[in-house]
């Protein structure tokens, strides 16, 4: 039978640097009641990622098994990268190589039959924590995710802020280091440089290279990886190199941590928020991260909005981006049964 009441069922997307997630998600609750994944591979062109992303939500719905009459609401992509909203185009990302304004909304809702709407992940994450998670009954708060880059989000009055032009809250292309290290956008001394899991293993692999000691080394063996390649250092290798006491692990995150506590001590003094949830591939596989961070933005904020503001782990895991997504896909108009 259909859903007699409640809002029904949305469809999320969460399209990332390394993987696609798609996701049904009961709007009532958050529940996630099936999912289905594949590599992003978008150096491979917009039309291949096109139909990866199609492919990939078909399959979530499929595997939901949603019963007859069930309303599928609307659909939402949380997309790293620049986004225009009013369009439905990824104009451009760092982890997306070659996806250069790309018209996911349009190509998607005509496959699908459905209407779409695209976001920022962070963003579509964002609204996830502050319907379901870390953000519940906060009016003004700071979302930082720390994966392939970083990305940011805000909300104010219990809402999402995306500002003008949608990019509100990219932290991540913060200036911590005046002519630091290049930033995947081009910048220089960007956060994202210093602090994101790509510049983390970046600087493992460097260390390594230069014959420094770690269990790393053993792992890369054990799972046949690439020491040439950030990417073969995966996030299960750093959470058992942390539960190691990898004394290299260990310097190499607390320098990120250093970093992203300064970034964070900024958007403190700016914003002022009065929580800041701390998420992505890399807290969730060291949740020590939250701990070497917080001191540093605390010490290095002003001391009135410091004692106001708390910094918490977001609460969605993985899940975040598509039921932000959902949410997001929700508020747009049209049904599919």
């Amino acid at each position: 039978m259909a859903k007699k009441a409640g809002r029904g069922y949305g469809l999320g997307i969460d399209l990332g640097g390394t993987k696609i997630l798609a996701g049904v998600i009961d709007l009532d609750n958050g529940d996630v009641l099936a999912t289905a994944k594949k590599r992003t591979r978008a150096e491979r062109g917009e039309t291949e990622l096109l139909d990866r992303l199609g492919d990939v939500a078909e399959e979530a719905l499929d595997a939901a098994k949603l019963p007859k009459g069930a309303t599928v609401h609307g659909a939402g992509v949380a997309a790293a990268g620049q986004i225009d909203a009013a369009r439905g185009t990824i104009i451009g990302s760092p982890n997306l190589p070659g996806v250069i304004n790309a018209s996911v909304g349009p190509v998607l809702s005509k496959r699908l039959k459905l209407p779409v709407r695209l976001a920022n992940d962070v963003q579509g994450a964002a609204m996830g924590e502050l319907g379901f998670g870390a953000g519940q009954g906060v009016d003004r708060a700071l979302c930082v995710f720390v994966g392939t880059g970083i990305g940011g989000a805000l909300i104010d009055s219990g809402r999402l802020d995306s500002g003008v032009t949608t990019t509100a809250g990219e932290i991540g292309h913060t200036v911590v280091a005046a002519d630091g290290r290049y930033c995947g956008c081009g910048g220089r001394g960007h956060l994202e440089a210093y602090a994101s899991r790509t510049a983390i293993t970046k600087r493992l692999l460097e260390e390594l290279r230069r014959g420094r000691h770690s269990v790393l080394r053993d792992l890369l063996k054990e799972e046949g990886g690439d020491a040439g390649e950030p990417e073969a250092i995966r996030s299960g290798m750093i959470a058992k190199a942390v539960e190691d006491n990898d004394e290299l692990m260990l310097e190499v995150l607390r320098e990120a941590a250093h970093y992203l506590g300064l970034g964070l001590a900024s958007a403190i003094n700016f914003f002022n928020p009065q929580r800041i949830i701390l998420g992505g591939g890399v807290v969730e596989a060291v949740p020590l991260f939250v701990e070497l961070v917080q001191p540093i933005a605390l010490r290095e904020a002003l001391p009135v909005p410091a004692n106001a503001v708390e910094l918490v782990a977001a609460k969605l895991g993985d899940n975040a981006g598509i039921v932000g997504a959902a949410l997001l896909g929700s508020e747009s108009e049209g049904t599919r049964e």
